[in-house]
């Protein structure tokens, strides 16, 4: 096959050498297959794909001579680095490769009946690589060419298609994260030897191989870790592995996860290449001025965002609402922005930006002196939306509330994050997803309770040597975490800053930390029925001090702050409800008021005092009004009434489960309904109406589980359920007298153990 490669154009010289030499493609071997059988169905086949995805390399590794045959020449032409877009540019270097000769005088003055003359006789395949810079003289030119000679045939590069009407797409994306799943006696063979390497690490090592690094038997962990944050792109593997003859890969990771944009190679293939920051920055050159301004401000987005997200941050005196969508479209189109979700559904798509971009657009948006007012506009519009997750709980759409929060904890964490001074360092480190495993059956060896007021504290295993804890049924005691304080996990959080004045060294000027603080605070059922109070009472404890002490803000963050740390540090809460509940009184706010009695109810079980307990949550439910936002409603106090009640007044217990049942946001709130349903379920086990209670309790855990997704309440359910089962408690077996536990809170709210590894929030005080 004779072939006619552009003479006297050195990069394209040792890109050629560079696959003439055996440097293969890694991981793309489904991609060289569907680009073979597209060159051989269509005449215009197109590879599209984000800045640094390999589309040059996949297409001259199809055109090598040793690998595509059907025609009998082949003309490649590479637009290079530098070279000045004028009119007919494009037609221009056609005709010098055509030629092969020296440049044109006069390129602009090319003729395309000339060109098309100059192409000789037969099957000839034009490469045209990397056209973005004329994309359009390429349209009309392609489109002309192939009307002109029938058996001619065209292969073009280009970050988005040409949109002719005969045209095959092939596009490529990044490389995969994790090995290629095995099957059958290759998974057993597999599992015999080391674990295999995914496409993205096997690129990272390979070309570090090449440039001389040694380490024979890199840490799998580590590599997976540097390629994930890389996501996949060849280009931006290819310069880290450059790196690695000079730092280690957590030093490497450490890089790259405060900027890409400095990953850089001394001796790139491609000039634009030299870089990451250049190389994207040559697309963003490209991009039209609208373009331009709309990536750099929605680089503040850190995870996917709406176009309604995107119009409202984006959006001023100087662009126009109408100017975004299409924006997003071509920066879409370029790579730039990956659209999630089905095209065509019934909700709308969602935009992702590649961390590169993202990237490249904060050091444009900070040079353009507009960080802080982008920010700013975040901050407001993720606020509104934390708003919204708490109306929709409040009004009986609870999985929809958590669905918002779980699609928005990205730019939620981030807003919290710069309101705590932290907004340089990486979302990943704490989000409000909480730990990996956050259902309570994955994480609780013994687990039992709503998670009505918050997950549940630590307790002692009660089924073994103290008689006197045990529960009189013959069963493990099932009890709710709706009265018993939240576990905050101190050794996840860190030590804890003064959550009780102002810290003038970390005052917020900026105004972050109040909105960060209002975003938490609507966010509280996400931190206690969703188990994320780890990380909500370490928000909590990053924001008090920079906000002033006596605002009623504040006084809220605090009664949040004590019922989160609750179960670890009662002097704590017991120290922040004495400083929430005069603001709260001063400033007439009932309901606060009433959510800090539920708070000294939790503290007053801790204590074993029972009377008053009950007498703290009796005041909480008679205080705090029905419908009141910003915590749970009056029936999550009449239910932890009734529990308190169900061991010692059971028919008394029964009548408050009724009254919490009454309650007008009953119907709403499928997560309250479930605890007085748990505890009128509890005060009919402890009467004795064994069948009664196991009705009521599959009732409340059918209807839990169709409106709502609760682990620790579901938990505490089925456990409840466990505990009246005929076969684990006999018909005939009597049932003992009921006796108080030693620790009355002990039998009713068991959680995993948690060393203690920090001080507590009232040492930090003192």
């Amino acid at each position: 096959m004779p072939e006619m490669w552009t003479r006297g154009e050195g990069h394209d010289a040792r890109l050629v050498e560079r696959l003439r030499g055996g440097c293969d493609l890694v991981g793309r071997d489904g991609e060289l297959s569907a680009l073979r059988a597209a060159l051989s169905a269509h005449r215009l086949v197109t590879v599209t794909g984000a800045v640094g995805t390999g589309k040059s390399s996949l297409a001259r590794t199809v055109l090598a001579p040793t690998s595509y045959g059907p025609c009998r020449a082949t003309v490649p032409v590479r637009w290079h680095d530098g070279i000045p877009v004028g009119r007919r540019a494009l037609t221009g270097r056609i005709a010098r490769a055509l030629s092969a000769s020296g440049p044109p005088q006069d390129a602009t003055g090319t003729d395309i009946t000339a060109v098309v003359r100059s192409f000789p006789p037969g099957d000839v395949l034009l490469l045209l690589d990397d056209v973005d810079p004329v994309h359009t003289e390429c349209v009309g030119l392609v489109q002309t060419l192939l009307m002109a000679l029938p058996a001619l045939r065209v292969l073009v590069t280009a970050r988005r298609p040409l949109g002719l009407g005969d045209e095959k797409v092939v596009h490529l994306g990044p490389l995969r994260g994790d090995a290629a799943p095995a099957r059958g006696a290759a998974r057993e063979r597999a599992a015999e030897r080391t674990p295999a390497l995914s496409p993205a690490a096997e690129l990272l090592l390979s070309r570090a191989r090449e440039r001389g690094w040694s380490e024979e038997a890199p840490d799998p962990a580590a590599v997976a870790h540097v390629c994930r944050l890389l996501e996949g792109v060849p280009l931006a593997l290819e310069l880290a592995a450059a790196r690695l003859g000079e730092c280690t890969l957590a030093e490497l990771a450490a890089h790259i996860e405060d900027d890409q944009c400095r990953l850089a190679d001394p001796a790139p293939v491609l000039r634009r290449h030299r870089s990451l920051r250049t190389a994207v920055g040559a697309v963003h050159a490209l991009c039209e001025p609208a373009a331009r301004t709309v990536w750099r401000r929605v680089s503040v987005f850190a995870g996917p965002f709406t176009e309604a997200a995107a119009v409202f941050v984006c959006a001023d005196s100087g662009l126009a609402p109408r100017d975004v969508p299409p924006a997003l479209a071509l920066l879409t189109a370029t790579g730039v922005l990956q659209v999630l979700g089905d095209p065509g559904a019934v909700r709308r798509p969602r935009y992702r930006m590649a961390r590169s971009a993202r990237d490249f657009g904060t050091e444009r948006l900070t040079a353009a002196g507009e960080l802080t007012v982008t920010r700013d506009r975040h901050g407001v519009h993720f606020r509104g939306v934390a708003a919204v997750a708490e109306t929709l709980w409040n009004t009986g759409l609870q999985r929809q509330a958590l669905q918002a929060v779980h699609e928005e904890h990205d730019d939620l964490t981030a807003l919290v994050r710069r309101g705590t001074g932290l907004a340089g360092a990486a979302v990943t480190d704490v989000d409000l997803r909480g730990p990996e495993s956050t259902c309570a059956e994955a994480t609780d060896p013994d687990p039992a309770g709503l998670d009505l007021a918050a997950p549940a504290p630590a307790r002692p295993d009660l089924a073994g040597t103290d008689p006197a804890a045990a529960d009189p049924s013959g069963a493990s005691p099932p009890g709710p975490d709706l009265i018993g304080p939240p576990s905050a996990r101190p050794d996840l959080i860190g030590p804890a800053p003064d959550p009780t004045g102002t810290d003038p060294a970390r005052a917020d000027p900026t105004g972050h930390a109040e909105t960060a603080l209002e975003t938490v605070l609507h966010l509280w059922f996400w931190w206690t029925v969703h188990d994320h109070a780890a990380e909500g009472s370490a928000h909590l404890c990053a924001l008090l001090p920079r906000l002033p002490a006596d605002s009623a803000l504040v006084a809220r963050g605090r009664w949040l702050a004590a019922w989160l740390c609750a179960g670890e540090d009662p002097r704590g809460a017991q120290h922040l409800l004495d400083l929430a509940w005069p603001v709260a009184v001063l400033d007439g706010d009932e309901a606060l008021v009433g959510r800090i009695a539920h708070v000294h109810g939790i503290l007053a079980w801790e204590r074993r005092d029972v009377e008053s307990a009950a007498a703290y949550y009796r005041e909480a439910a008679d205080t705090v009004p029905i419908g009141a936002p910003g915590g749970p409603p009056p029936m999550v106090s009449l239910a932890a009434l009734a529990v308190v009640q169900a061991h010692h007044i059971p028919a008394a217990a029964v009548r408050t489960a009724r009254r919490a049942l009454a309650q007008e946001t009953g119907r709403n709130d499928a997560w309250a309904t479930a605890l007085a349903h748990y505890a009128h379920a509890l005060a009919d086990h402890r009467a004795g109406r064994v069948g009664r209670a196991r009705h009521r309790a599959l009732r409340a855990l059918a209807d839990l589980e169709s409106r709502v997704d609760a682990p620790r309440a579901r938990t505490a359910l089925r456990r409840l359920l466990t505990s009246l089962d005929p076969v684990a408690v006999p018909l005939r077996t009597p049932v003992p007298q009921y006796r108080p536990p030693a620790r009355p809170h002990a039998g009713l709210l068991p959680r995993p153990a948690v060393r203690r590894t920090v001080p507590t929030a009232l040492d930090q005080v003192e």
